[in-house]
């Protein structure tokens, strides 16, 4: 699935968000959007899922409407705080997807949960995991009716270090497995780097794209090969250039 983002603008009142944004993502991709606070990396995630409507330009997703492709279950979408119900499971959580959806092409919640490496936990509630669990269960109830498109807002952001490394290797094995259209958004140049194909730098708002830049390291990529010197070039490359955006901003 393509999506494919046309001089996108969004205001907000008085408020610019995003300026002029284009960008083309191709069927198979896992792009990162990282920038300066403020800068309309949640906006344009919105705007792909079709929670946000631009002020201006166009964006398509396989040359239809976002909004259009979340009718059609085309796109899962996961936020930094897990919208998993209280009063439900961690697999009735996962199994609530498909009652919107219904089944016909999904996972089974019981074997995605267990190679999530919740097979133990599928009858524990939402306060009885770990943040890490459940940001898992939440990630595998925007899997489980199996979308091209993953949409991931910041899914490890209040997590501690060590365990969002671990989410991040353990995310980038499943998608790796499972050749899914990803947009990515993080504050975490390290996160960025070893889990994209490339890397978006929005500049300070309002937001534009001030560069894009390849990230040419072999996979899969576990957490050992953080301290490889091949990955400590590349992380080097986004960070100057996420410096060189928000100086070009000032």
């Amino acid at each position: 699935m393509t999506i494919e983002f046309s001089h996108i603008s969004k205001r907000f009142g008085d408020v610019e968000a995003l300026q002029d944004v284009s960008l083309t993502i191709p069927d198979g991709e896992f792009v990162t959007l990282i920038g300066p606070s403020g800068c309309g990396k949640t906006t344009m995630l919105r705007i792909a899922a079709g929670l946000e409507v631009p002020s201006g330009g166009n964006v398509s997703v396989n040359g239809d409407t976002p909004s259009n492709a979340c009718r059609q279950h085309q796109i899962g979408v996961a936020f930094q705080r897990p919208a998993l119900l209280a009063s439900r499971s961690a697999l009735s959580n996962v199994q609530m997807t498909l009652e919107i959806t219904g089944p016909e092409g999904a996972l089974s919640p019981d074997d995605l949960l267990t190679d999530f490496g919740l097979g133990d936990f599928h009858h524990h509630y939402p306060h009885q995991l770990s943040g890490g669990m459940q940001q898992r269960v939440n990630i595998a109830a925007a899997l489980v009716h199996n979308p091209p498109i993953l949409l991931l807002d910041e899914p490890f952001g209040a997590l501690d270090e060590l365990t969002r490394e671990s989410m991040g290797e353990w995310l980038g094995d499943v998608l790796n497995r499972s050749s899914k259209t990803v947009i990515f958004v993080t504050h975490s140049v390290e996160e960025a780097t070893i889990l994209s194909d490339r890397v978006v730098v929005l500049s300070a708002r309002p937001g534009r794209i001030a560069e894009t830049i390849d990230i040419a390291l072999p996979r899969p990529r576990s957490r050992a090969f953080r301290t490889d010197e091949n990955f400590l070039r590349e992380v080097a490359r986004v960070r100057s250039s996420l410096y060189r955006a928000v100086e070009m901003s000032n």
